[in-house]
């Protein structure tokens, strides 16, 4: 099975370089013409839309799907992680930020101290969609609109690394056994 992801556009936290997480951030026009581009580059064979509840999710499938016009449907499982008390900071208000930045990059990264996710809760969540998509979409064609977070995780899964960019509006495939 093939599942495509995309990450939503650039919102206004990206562009401050605060950490988002599970907060709510609104594209920014950038992010806006970043989804516009994408929804001229892929493919308009779809047949549905999985998103993330996130409002960046939301308004970025909204406008891929002014070319696809097909269901989108909203998941949490799609969130990126949540940082608990870290989420609307910057990395540079955060002491011992650089441990925690390497841990995040790397994929090890537990956040529950935070009153956040571990790694393991954000791939359990994310492979407990899949499954289910699996399980009852296999021979769909299935485009899901996430965040960097989640993408760089199924990297990692995947081919056993973990890119340090995930750009806003980049689509990634990924194939998953049956």
């Amino acid at each position: 099975m093939i599942l495509y992801f995309i990450r939503h556009g650039e919102t206004q936290s990206n562009k401050e370089h605060r950490i988002t997480g599970h907060v709510d951030s609104l594209l920014t026009e950038d992010g806006i013409a970043q989804a516009e581009k994408a929804a001229l580059e892929i493919a308009s064979d779809f047949s549905e839309i999985y998103s993330s509840d996130l409002i960046r999710c939301k308004d970025t499938s909204a406008i891929l799907n002014k070319k696809l016009n097909i269901p989108i449907t909203y998941d949490s499982r799609l969130r990126e992680r949540s940082f608990g008390s870290l989420e609307g900071k910057t990395w540079n208000d955060i002491e011992g930020s650089d441990v925690l930045k390497k841990l995040d990059k790397t994929q090890s990264y537990d956040y529950r101290p935070y009153g956040g996710e571990s790694v393991d809760d954000v791939k359990e969540r994310v492979l407990s969609f899949i499954d289910d998509i699996r399980n009852t979409k296999r021979d769909k064609k299935i485009l899901v609109v996430s965040s960097g977070g989640v993408i760089r995780l199924l990297h990692n899964i995947l081919h056993g690394e973990a890119p340090g960019v995930i750009h806003n509006s980049s689509v990634h495939k990924f194939e998953f056994e049956d």
